[in-house]
């Protein structure tokens, strides 16, 4: 894969500039670590010994400890005022707890080492399993689409135009579906057949503090890009702060969700009403009674008496 950095000038010299701080291996133990130390130059530096530095070594040695966040999203901060330190840390939807602790731990070591007392860092390990950043400003539920890399196959698909469109409605899918998850996660995999009966897999996710607009802006965004940079090449990765996409066909390079969010909850249904209650329960034919508890028979039969007494009387 050729690795390019985000252009934020189309000079070349910058541009050289920023692959070379993206840097590579920080120790033996990591694989395809790319980083930025502040790519603005504007958060300025720390000392040793401050209380800034203090908190951000706490900060980062606890990130990970509570055990119990099964979904690979961590939040922490610490401090007040000027020094507070901000962190995120954020692996990909198929990496078991167990594993993302240990590959934000790595990425920790990378970027002490590598930006050394720099108040803000980013960091990518091990083909994007995991992100790890921090700063002295607030970043949490703040959409970023950079520093970023790219990065794609040099081998071109063939019927490009017919491959570009399964690519581009594959990507479109998994951007509403991660788009649509909750503040746990907000990730989504699918697969697509493309020309010559050719699998396309992809990936698409956002940091899940995002909102659900963020998360489908910042991955369309990168959509967007990709026939600028990636045009028919059979593997791509845009990878930014706030989301990520990444698409091959040479493999499949992701497994199975860890996390799965649970079903909402069914709905209750709805209360039944009972008509309000008469003074009169019994409504049969047979037994229907007055106030007074008679009968309808036995109104009759007095009527009909009260009719003979009076017959009776007449002709007497």
């Amino acid at each position: 894969m050729a690795v390019l950095t985000l252009r934020y000038f189309s000079c070349v010299c910058l541009l050289l500039v920023t692959i070379f701080m993206s840097g590579v291996s920080a120790d033996n133990n990591t694989q395809n670590f790319h980083y930025f130390c502040d790519h603005t130059n504007d958060r300025g530096n720390f000392t040793a010994n401050s209380t800034y530095g203090t908190n951000l070594n706490t900060l980062l040695t606890t990130l990970t400890s509570n055990t119990d966040i099964e979904y690979g999203f961590y939040n922490l901060t610490k401090g007040e005022n000027t020094d507070q330190v901000y962190a995120i840390g954020l692996c990909r939807g198929d990496v078991k707890p167990y594993e993302c602790r240990n590959c934000l731990e790595h990425s920790r070591g990378n970027l002490s080492q590598l930006c050394p007392n720099r108040k803000e860092a980013i960091g990518w390990y091990e083909d994007e399993k995991c992100m790890l950043r921090y700063s002295d400003r607030k970043i949490l539920g703040l959409m970023e689409t950079g520093p970023a890399y790219f990065a794609w196959s040099s081998i071109n698909a063939t019927q490009a135009e017919e491959f570009n469109k399964v690519v581009k409605d594959l990507l479109d899918g998994l951007r509403s579906k991660a788009a649509s998850g909750d503040s746990r996660t907000k990730y989504a995999t699918a697969n697509a057949t493309g020309p010559d009966n050719k699998f396309i897999y992809g990936l698409v996710q956002c940091t899940p503090d995002l909102s659900g607009p963020d998360c489908d802006n910042c991955l369309l965004q990168s959509i967007n890009e990709v026939p600028n940079c990636c045009d028919s090449k059979i593997g791509t990765r845009i990878v930014r702060p706030s989301c990520n996409l990444r698409y091959e066909t040479s493999s499949l390079f992701y497994g199975a969700q860890t996390y799965t969010p649970p079903p909402p909850p069914t709905p209750s249904p709805s209360p039944s009403f009972s008509p309000p209650s008469m003074a009169t329960t019994n409504t049969s034919a047979e037994d229907k009674r007055d106030a007074s508890g008679s009968t309808s028979a036995d109104i009759v039969w007095s009527i009909l008496l009260c009719c003979f007494v009076v017959s009776f009387s007449v002709f007497v």
